[in-house]
């Protein structure tokens, strides 16, 4: 939406790409749609053509079109690669800026004036004229690079963060162009354009937290030296504050759900659009109240004396504490869906109330002895990272001398990796997230340990026979039970099928609303979410174990959102809220930790087993599995000798039929020679045959001098030779044989083995 500069009239574009115009000179507005001209990236009136408005394309293009005329008639200014998003004019020209490019337009002869040089690395947040004609670019690193049109060769960098001024959203000019107004987080300060100081300061109050959007409020004797200045706070609501007085103006009418609002040129009308996609117009005199209320600053002296170390550390905890209430935090992560990466842990513990009890850690940590339980943890869970196995390790032993009958739960590694990862560099608050996360999100998880938990799978099969009686009536015809399709996601904290990211922001929410019994909705939520990919899975293979440890690509919006509605449409008597307890505990500051809730393990394990008898379980356990191995040991070195033994036998058996059947040619070959050759050949030829029984070729070589013999030889084994094949053939089947009976035993080994 825009104004235009005689206050006539405004422009606004639908979210389907409708252009209406709006008339303001009559008591009640009249307003027309003239066109479709798509979804602009920005919008204004043309100061030197009051009948065309400027239109930004996502082509980079920017379209000026000329109002009240039968035709269509449109110029170009064609020299942005990226879409156009803000707007400003001084005199005859137009500054338009995209991320990474600002330009400057004659708009007499609509072209390009002059394009001016940025920093291409940091991405251009606003560009804007101011009046005088003073250029400034802010760059999303909070840095600032100025020019005047008249000397655009030479330019000024200035970095906000000298003056405190952190994140800022939004800048604007006062009409005379002597100061600068930046809104950001906490506060608004203002800058002097001759020589780029600060002039003051305003603190936003705490449910403020930042200004979005700035626009000056002109008034008539101001002389152009605006002191109201309208702002967005992060609340979504409408602001006005004097800037001179350094006050806050309360509003006779209460402006919320905003999504943005302009300013008309005189201040006169101020329109804004509601969250419901609503244009709303109001004249600006009947919003600004004459009352003005004091922001509350610290007026009484103090007297000046120092302090020690853990005095400072004390304080900046307690002004953490101030800052990062749920009533500001809960704007921040409905504007942006998640908390900033590098806060998260801060504001986790915050929220949580974890009080890093250093003695009680220190109490659990010292008496850690690394047990078998870590040990098949690093074998199970095998990390490249020898710092997260340790840390990973360390943790699990610290918590099992806090509740030592968690050894009996081999989910809680997985359960509890994607919390240290949040917290790896600080292993004290690592500890205490997930003892808050056992205390709070794990309730009834354990009244049935070490199998798991029916009663929490029962409230979920009741809340998706509510939600989605079809999926489930899929799973029973089936045989598919809760156990299958809910126990993995709750004992991974579905940090298995989310992405990383995606299961940060899923917990950011979770322990953000601080109601545990909204993980329970968030499984049944996500099986109603993948329920076409789940029935497909069912039909073609019936085996969905695979797809419940899988990561997938849901959304963690997508399933808030569900289970926000199955919140509040599953009934009372459904709702697990009946069952959980909806407060959370919280961890002692002093003395030992919280005991783990004994009263949800089974009272076999808690009444008629003591601590003592537990580990004397553990030892015997211990002992017969070393027992174990033993025989398992003995069975390998036995089952590894009678298979050589037999081996050996089988090879000199083979051997044996070799020779025997080697033999029995040899014999029928001598009684054919001896039935064939004449009398006085044949003892010549059986003295070479036996005088060099070794060497067939020497027989053979001998023999050659009887060239009958040498025809008999060879008709011999011409006829001999499939006798010989059909001896291959069984030499070979035996072989396989053999080797089968081996592959038999190795089998039975390893059978053995695992037993």
């Amino acid at each position: 939406m825009s104004f235009d500069h005689d206050e006539e009239c405004l422009i606004a574009v639908d979210t389907k790409g409708y252009l209406h115009y709006i008339e303001l000179l009559g008591d009640v507005p009249i307003y027309k749609i003239l066109c479709k001209i798509g979804r602009p990236t920005l919008l204004a009136f043309n100061p030197v053509c009051t009948e065309e408005i400027l239109i930004g394309l996502e082509s980079g293009d920017i379209k000026i079109w000329k109002l009240h005329t039968d035709v269509n008639e449109f110029s170009l200014l064609s020299g942005h690669k990226l879409a156009p998003t803000h707007v400003s004019f001084y005199k005859n020209y137009c500054l338009t800026s995209s991320r990474n490019e600002v330009i400057i337009w004659d708009l007499r002869s609509y072209n390009k004036a002059h394009q001016l040089k940025v920093r291409i690395q940091n991405a251009v947040k606003k560009a804007a004229f101011s009046n005088v004609g003073h250029i400034v670019v802010l760059y999303h690193n909070d840095t600032m690079q100025t020019w005047t049109l008249r000397q655009l060769h030479k330019d000024t960098k200035i970095d906000a963060k000298i003056f405190g001024i952190r994140y800022i959203k939004d800048f604007i000019f006062t009409r005379d162009g002597r100061a600068m107004i930046m809104g950001g987080t906490r506060n608004i300060s203002i800058l002097n354009t001759y020589d780029w100081s600060l002039l003051r300061k305003l603190c936003l109050p705490n449910n403020f937290v930042e200004a979005k959007q700035l626009a000056v409020v002109p008034c008539p004797l101001d002389g152009g030296a605006n002191k109201i200045l309208a702002f967005l706070s992060a609340k979504c609501t409408l602001q006005f504050c004097d800037i001179n007085a350094l006050t806050f103006l309360e509003t006779a009418v209460p402006i919320d759900r905003i999504k943005k609002f302009a300013m008309s040129p005189t201040g006169r009308y101020i329109a804004y659009i509601d969250q419901e996609g609503c244009l709303n117009i109001m004249h600006t005199d009947k919003v600004i109240s004459k009352k003005c209320f004091q922001f509350n600053r610290l007026l009484k002296p103090y007297r000046v004396h120092a302090h020690k170390v853990n005095d400072h550390l004390e304080y900046v905890r307690r002004s953490m504490k101030q800052e990062l209430k749920m009533e500001r935090l809960m704007p921040i992560l409905k504007e942006f869906g998640e908390y900033p990466e590098k806060y998260r842990t801060l504001i986790w513990s915050t929220i949580l109330k974890l009080p890093a009890n250093k003695n009680a850690y220190v109490a659990l940590a010292s008496k850690v002895t690394r047990g078998r339980f870590a040990l098949n943890t690093l074998r199970n869970l095998p990390l490249a990272d020898k710092s997260k196995a340790s840390l990973l390790a360390m943790t699990t032993d610290c918590l099992l001398q806090w509740c030592p009958l968690l050894i009996q739960s081999p989910f809680l590694p997985n359960l509890i990796f994607p919390f240290l990862m949040v917290f790896q560099k600080d292993p004290l608050l690592a500890f205490e997230l997930i003892l808050s996360i056992l205390l709070n999100y794990c309730q009834k998880w354990f009244e049935y340990h070490p199998l798991p938990p029916l009663n929490i799978l029962g409230i979920i099969e009741n809340i998706l026979l509510e939600a989605d009686p079809t999926l489930l009536n899929v799973f029973c015809e089936h045989g598919i039970t809760s156990s299958e399709y809910a126990w993995p996601l709750l004992q991974t904290t579905m940090s298995e099928v989310l992405s990383g990211d995606e299961w940060l922001i899923l917990w950011d929410h979770l322990i953000s609303f601080q109601k545990p019994y909204l993980l329970l909705m968030c499984v049944v939520a996500y099986n109603i979410f993948s329920r076409e990919n789940i029935i497909s899975l069912i039909k073609s293979s019936g085996d969905i174990k695979v797809f419940y440890n899988t990561q997938s690509h849901v959304r963690a919006k997508d399933l808030l959102k569900i289970a926000r509605k199955l919140d509040q449409e599953i009934p009372k008597r459904m709702h697990p809220n009946c069952y959980l307890r909806d407060k959370l505990l919280q961890l002692n500051h002093s003395g030992p930790y919280i005991w783990f809730i004994s009263k949800e393990y089974p009272k076999f394990l808690t009444e008629n087993l003591s601590i003592a008898d537990l580990r004397q379980l553990k030892m015997q356990e211990q002992s017969l599995q070393e027992y174990n191995c033993k025989v398992a040991d003995f069975e390998k070195r036995r089952l590894h000798a009678e298979t050589e033994a037999f081996a050996k036998q089988i090879h000199e058996t083979r051997i044996n039929e070799v020779q025997k059947c080697f033999q029995e040619h040899v014999n029928n070959l001598n009684w054919k020679w001896h039935s064939l050759l004449p009398n006085t050949e044949k003892e010549k030829f059986c003295y070479h045959l036996y005088k060099d029984s070794d060497s067939l070729s020497g027989r053979k070589q001998e023999c050659n001098k009887c060239k009958l013999v040498e025809d008999i030889i060879s008709n011999y084994e011409a006829a001999d030779s499939k006798n010989y094949k059909k001896l291959q053939q069984d030499v070979t089947m035996l072989e396989y044989e053999v080797q089968s009976f081996l592959d038999l035993l190795r089998f039975h080994r390893s059978k053995t083995d695992i037993n």
